[in-house]
């Protein structure tokens, strides 16, 4: 029985090693996207949009195409400091000086087979990063505050042109899940510009403060006035108000009515034709305002009464 079960391997793996030869002997047309990478000289900005990625039509022994499959380096590297002024170039044409490809293997067509590439004058300037991570805490657990990115701008270099539209870079998306303690990331740089621009640096580290969710409630939090006219005077009915925050626990234990801003703006009175305001509220960030009692206010504008 074992000596059947040896024989029939020995022929399984005969059949499979003469299928591969002869079929990776013969010749196959494969198509495979190759990413187009640009190297610029130091005083050249690239102000034209270039593909990421070219379309390459191969044409070789099984043996070949199976080599470029399974090493997955195959990079179109296009050198433009020799350039001078802006030009059309033939990427059909560069494809063998550009791409290291098997001596058993040849190139059918690329696609676009030509590129157009401007130049503009080169610049530098800073622009702010823009978090794109966000967090899901473990339930009872809260984000406290925003989250802090280090450096919060970048450098990038490129060509007038293309840097006079770019206001800000941001982060590869990620969600982080079921987090219950503060965490610092180091966090790659969204790169949507390609060679036409340069980034540095390319990484920021984002920090959350995590802890665990609490509820507070302060009670008789003054309404204030602002900007009343010296020769009026407003009363606020009711004259407090009670708030509801949620927040993480170690600074919910610190907050007190005197972080807080209630109040209403005299100008929205005069201008009010409902008989009641509503007043704004300002806190810091890193608190959640849950509700507000009451959340609507009536008033009494009175004149001062003269001094003899």
């Amino acid at each position: 029985m074992r000596r059947r079960v040896l024989l029939s391997l020995n022929i399984f793996i005969v059949t499979v090693f003469l299928w591969l030869y002869v079929n990776l002997n013969l010749s196959y047309t494969y198509v495979i996207s190759v990413p187009l990478n640009v190297k610029a000289g130091k005083t050249q900005g690239v102000s034209s949009e270039l593909p990421s990625n070219l379309e390459v039509t191969l044409r070789g022994k099984g043996w070949g195409i199976l080599k470029i499959i399974t090493s997955g380096n195959i990079e179109y590297n296009l050198d433009l400091s020799s350039y001078k002024k802006d030009s059309r170039i033939d990427l059909a044409q560069n494809m063998v000086e550009s791409v290291i490809l098997p001596s058993d293997v040849s190139v059918q067509s690329v696609s676009p087979g030509f590129i157009d590439v401007s130049f503009d004058n080169i610049i530098t300037k800073m622009v702010k990063v823009k978090n794109n991570t966000s967090v899901v805490s473990r339930d009872g657990y809260t984000v406290v505050g925003s989250v802090k990115v280090e450096p919060d701008s970048v450098r990038i270099t490129g060509a007038y042109s293309v840097l006079s539209r770019i206001k800000f870079v941001q982060t590869e998306y990620i969600v982080f899940r079921d987090v219950s303690t503060p965490f610092s990331r180091v966090i790659k740089i969204t790169d949507t510009l390609g060679s036409q621009v340069n980034l540095e640096p390319r990484e920021v580290n984002v920090s959350y403060r995590i802890e665990l969710s609490a509820e507070k409630t302060l009670q008789d939090v003054i309404v204030s006035v602002y900007d009343v006219p010296d020769d009026k005077e407003v009363l606020i009915i009711p004259p407090k108000i009670s708030l509801t925050f949620r927040g993480g626990v170690e600074e919910l234990s610190k907050l007190t009515v005197n972080d807080i801003k209630v109040g209403v703006d005299f100008k929205k009175i005069e201008s009010d034709e409902k008989g009641f305001v509503e007043p704004y509220i300002e806190l810091s960030d890193i608190f959640t305002l849950i509700t507000v009692e009451p959340q609507k206010f009536q008033y009494i504008i009175k004149k001062k009464s003269k001094e003899n």
